[in-house]
């Protein structure tokens, strides 16, 4: 999953949903774009899915002002980004990006199709 700002809110929906089901093995991960580390939208939720179900989800942050002590990303969403915190391009992959237009299409969908995920690994909202 890549969501950039408000864009977290389906795949909020998805991570519950999944998460709630004792019988569904789906593994999860997350990039979460965002300007400033104030405007991580359910970050303690989020987290408190990754420490509860660390088998099944987690997620990396970036950001594009982060402060000085930041141990996560910043800056736009790129390839090795992607290739060190989502699944590799695989027939069970699938990939969900919601979020503004230009993390969509610059960032997302660029890097995604450079490391060989094809359209049919990729969701967009």
């Amino acid at each position: 999953m890549i969501a950039g700002g408000t864009g977290i809110t389906p795949m909020l929906q998805l991570i519950r949903h999944i998460t709630k089901n004792p019988s569904d093995k789906t593994r999860m991960s997350l990039i979460f774009a965002n300007q400033t580390e104030e405007d991580i939208l359910l970050r303690k939720e989020l987290e408190e899915v990754a420490s509860t179900h660390p088998d099944q989800f987690n997620v990396w942050y970036t950001l594009d002002r982060p402060p000085v002590d930041w141990k996560y990303s910043s800056g736009f969403i790129n390839a090795d980004m992607i290739k060190e915190h989502l699944p590799s391009p695989a027939e069970s992959t699938f990939i969900l990006v919601c979020g503004p237009r230009p993390l969509i299409q610059t960032a997302a969908h660029p890097n995604l199709e450079k490391l060989g995920y094809t359209k049919d690994m990729i969701f967009t909202y």
